[in-house]
């Protein structure tokens, strides 16, 4: 499992666009991109380790709900309402927020427990996988995002696969993941 973290990481990395190899001159942020690719990645890996009788979908809706979310688990037979990409939270088990290099406002982790409390009231559940995500400042008064990020959105799962700063893995995360995923 700690190979397939690795591969997860390193293919992201591969896929992703740096401002060091965008056009020069530009202005533009190629997060958008390098959040599809990371969703798309992710999707794949687990729909390797689903257990039967459920898909994984995203981005994706949850009828009545306003947002968009990267990764929802779902009924192996669910379908989106026509013309959407909106599933009956019936059908729904897990939501996933995905981040590629994690979430750098307190607001925004607010914003994001809100609504995982909500989907959990309905019996949803929920969990925050960040692929990379600094968890070992290195210099005095920088903040552990990783801390951070994961004291904002307790009592919800949050995993990080890779530091940010350092590279380093943190092995077991993918498999936890996939057996929250899974317990539903």
């Amino acid at each position: 499992m700690n190979a397939e973290q690795r591969e997860i990481v390193d293919l992201i990395e591969k896929l992703s666009i740096t401002s060091k190899i965008a056009k020069k001159g530009r202005r533009f942020s190629w997060n958008r991109y390098n959040g599809n690719v990371a969703n798309n990645v992710v999707k794949e890996y687990i729909s390797k380790h689903l257990r039967e009788g459920l898909k994984v979908v995203g981005p994706a809706f949850i009828k009545g709900y306003p947002n968009e979310f990267d990764l929802l688990v779902v009924d192996a037979q669910s379908k989106p309402e026509k013309y959407t990409d909106a599933y009956n939270i019936k059908s729904v088990h897990v939501v996933v927020e995905l981040k590629s290099h994690g979430t750098y406002t307190e607001k925004a982790l607010e914003r994001i427990k809100e609504t995982f409390d909500e989907l959990v009231r309905n019996s949803v559940k929920c969990v925050y996988l960040a692929i990379r995500e600094s968890g070992k400042p290195k210099r005095k008064g920088s903040k552990n995002w990783m801390e951070i990020t994961r004291n904002k959105l307790a009592p919800h799962n949050a995993f990080v696969l890779c530091d940010s700063r350092t590279k380093e893995l943190y092995y077991g995360q993918w498999r936890k993941f996939l057996e929250f995923i899974n317990s539903s």
